[in-house]
């Protein structure tokens, strides 16, 4: 009996693990059909929750409403990189020289109004600004050859070596070299007399790879200054007269707003372009120098050089007419260029002395014609320009907004009909 009971259990056991078995079998051949021929409703279910990745593309049709922002869409977006920082210490030099040109402008109406009404001799003050160009003139003739010479030496010197480093990586000068001994000695010789004539060809066509203007010719420029002083001498009679039929105010009206031209159309540079040379030197016959010279603008000398004959005719004499203009000349023509090339040069020091000699120049013949109140009242109109500008200019950085991305920037087209 214990035999039958224990056969009877494991027939039993037997019965229930071939149909466990066989489910499991029949539930794997199920999933191995699944995944061979899948449902299409199910497929289609899970392909409508999975979407695709948004492109910033807008011809394409997406999975998502127009109105859509994704989160990496201004992620190239680039603020301000092109703009550049000031600082407030360069902006008050730059900011100087509005100072400088206002008292310029103001020196000129100082001789003005010393002549005509308080009967200055018109000889002094034109004495003592043509011995002032004159000297400028000698600093600058002697600047520029200075410059000139050490410019060309350098680039001699930068041609021998070329030169000499030639002759070193030529193959007539290996020491091994299968040619014999007499044979190499007539091509050393040969070389050495091409690279002489190469070097003295050279040297005269140095001269065009030099950025520095060449320095001005003295006769020309007295040749020059005579004709100016003898065409101002001889129409002077003419611009004293000028202006007789019409009224002293409209004359000052006039003269206010041709300064008042002067000072807003003025070359203020600020910063000179560099010169670049060519970075070889071994053709020189083929290259030009590549020169970026700055060309200033002479329609605020103009406008002064009006100013001045506008001027000049309310004057007694014509001793005093032509001695004013050629003052205006020398003050509102010449030291500007003068002053440009002194910064151009960076003489930075020279420059201060410039600046403080004309601006503190001005200040005390203002003082002494006008009293202290006027001088007070151009101090702070100096102060303002010079000392607020500056902080204005740097208030007004935080409303730069230039944006930058991978996008391509709007032309508009205009069609003609």
């Amino acid at each position: 009996m214990i035999d039958s009971k224990h056969s009877g259990f494991s027939s039993c056991e037997t019965n229930s693990y071939v149909t466990r078995e066989t489910s499991v079998s029949i539930t794997t051949t199920e999933r191995h059909q699944q995944k061979q021929f899948p449902d299409p409703n199910q497929s289609s279910k899970s392909h409508k929750h999975r979407k695709r990745p948004w492109k910033k593309l807008l011809w394409v049709k997406q999975d998502y409403a127009d109105n859509y922002t994704d989160t990496s869409f201004l992620s190239q977006l680039k603020r301000n990189s092109t703009v550049v920082t000031y600082s407030y210490w360069r902006l008050f030099r730059d900011f100087s020289l509005i100072g400088m040109h206002l008292s310029v402008i103001m020196s000129v109406i100082l001789v003005f109004y010393g002549i005509y009404a308080l009967n200055w001799d018109p000889v002094r003050p034109t004495i003592v600004s043509t011995i002032t160009t004159f000297v400028g003139f000698v600093i600058y003739a002697l600047t520029l050859k200075i410059r000139r010479n050490r410019e060309l030496i350098n680039l001699q010197r930068r041609k021998i070596e070329q030169l000499s480093k030639h002759r070193s990586v030529s193959p007539f000068s290996r020491p091994n070299s299968p040619l014999s001994q007499s044979s190499t000695d007539t091509l050393d010789g040969n070389l050495n007399n091409f690279n002489n004539r190469n070097v003295s060809r050279h040297d005269l066509n140095l001269e065009k790879y030099l950025t520095e203007p060449s320095p001005p010719d003295h006769f020309g420029t007295f040749k020059s200054s005579l004709l100016i002083l003898l065409h101002l001498l001889t129409l002077s009679p003419v611009l004293k007269s000028l202006t007789n039929s019409s009224a002293s105010d409209s004359i000052w009206a006039i003269s206010a707003w041709l300064c008042f031209l002067n000072m807003l159309f003025n070359d203020y540079v600020i910063d000179f372009p560099r010169v670049s040379r060519v970075s070889s030197l071994n053709s020189v016959d083929d290259q030009d120098l590549l020169k970026r010279k700055y060309k200033s603008s002479n329609l605020s000398k103009n406008i002064a050089l009006s100013n001045a004959i506008v001027l000049a005719s309310r004057l007694n004499s014509n001793l005093s007419a032509f001695c004013y203009i050629l003052f205006s000349i020398e003050v509102c023509g010449l030291f500007p260029i003068f002053n440009n090339f002194t910064r151009r040069c960076q003489f930075w020091k020279f420059h201060t002395i410039q600046l403080a000699s004309i601006v503190f120049g001005v200040d005390y013949s203002m003082y002494r014609i006008f009293g202290l109140g006027w001088m007070a009242c151009w101090v702070c109109l100096q102060l303002l320009i010079v000392v607020a500008g500056p902080f204005y200019f740097l208030a007004l950085q935080k409303y730069k907004d230039e944006l930058q991305g991978p996008w391509d920037t709007a032309h508009p087209v205009v069609k003609s009909f």
